[in-house]
């Protein structure tokens, strides 16, 4: 009989260690969680910038410029400066083009840099709570490197001389000032652009982890999300 126990035991003090490992398998460990969040904000960012490149490009020539540009741009034809404006107006869409162009590797530094302390508050958080963490830790960073970019690129035409007299002559009569930094103007709405709609695309994504064809993302999400309806 005791022959019959032995066996039986050890059989038991196995199931029930593989029931344990098993457990703790499923769960994903801290570092995979950290992993999951910023595959999914790589994931978001790159469909984002994706997503403002097909609306730019259908947006024609002025695809990439804010809306407050026309009007402000517009008091220069008061000014006497008409055939420059279009010129300017060119000038600023290239030079937006080509910085909107450098995204992805803004981006990707921007999510390598970013510390996150609460992973799994992320996952169970709102729809797009990685965006958000993104953003309230890393705008000022991402919106330089924007700035610096245009500063460079516009530094070489001759907008600069003619920003400071529209944004002057415009800002007398209107009701929202605009900033007479071309750069930073730029910058701000760019990069707004680029968060709101890496948001929209974090949802998306939320909704299908497995869209990114990541492991890692499919693990995390799956299990906090069935731990989240419990």
């Amino acid at each position: 009989m005791k022959k019959l126990m032995i066996p039986l035991l050890i059989c038991t003090m196995m199931l029930s260690s593989c029931s344990t490992l098993n457990k703790l398998g499923i769960a994903p460990t801290a570092l995979e969680s950290i992993q999951a969040v910023k595959a999914l904000m790589d994931g978001s960012s790159f469909r984002a910038i994706k997503a403002l490149q097909k609306m730019n490009a259908a947006g024609g020539v002025e695809g990439l410029l804010p809306k407050e540009l026309a009007p402000v741009l517009g008091t220069l034809k008061t000014l006497g400066v008409g055939k420059e404006v279009d010129d300017i107006t060119k000038q600023i869409n290239g030079i937006s083009k080509m910085v909107a162009g450098e995204s992805a590797g803004i981006m990707k530094d921007a999510i390598s840099s970013i510390k996150i302390t609460d992973a799994v508050g992320v996952v169970m958080g709102a729809e797009d709570a990685a965006t958000m963490l993104l953003k309230n830790a890393m705008y000022g960073s991402v919106k330089k490197r924007y700035s610096e970019r245009l500063d460079a690129e516009l530094g070489k035409t001759e907008v600069p001389q003619y920003w400071p007299m529209a944004t002057g002559a415009y800002n007398l009569f209107a009701k929202n000032k605009v900033d007479s930094d071309l750069s930073g103007f730029l910058a701000e709405r760019a990069v707004d652009a680029l968060f709101l709609t890496m948001g929209k695309e974090e949802k998306q994504l939320r909704k299908d982890p497995k869209k990114l064809q990541n492991a890692v993302v499919t693990k995390v999400f799956d299990y906090y999300q069935k731990k989240k309806s419990r």
